[in-house]
């Protein structure tokens, strides 16, 4: 049982982590493709920033479930 818990958790995640690249894609293009003042310029990158960042976490929390899972099933 906790074995499919920790799959279904893994899945949530990479959910997550392909809606975030989304946005980080879409921000990334907007940024080089609109016409925008400085400060709408430094909006997007502030926002397309903490995506990135978010995106780093949520891969770093999908590796360390997969690592549990891993060993989980190992045992």
């Amino acid at each position: 049982m906790e074995s499919v818990i920790l799959q279904f958790r893994i899945q949530i995640l990479k959910a997550q982590l392909d809606v975030c690249q989304l946005v980080c894609a879409s921000l990334a293009k907007e940024l080089h493709t609109a016409r925008l003042t400085s400060e709408q310029k430094a909006a997007l990158a502030r926002r397309w920033d903490k995506a990135l960042k978010e995106s780093r976490g949520l891969q770093r929390a999908i590796d360390m479930l997969e690592g549990q899972e891993t060993e989980t099933m190992s045992a």
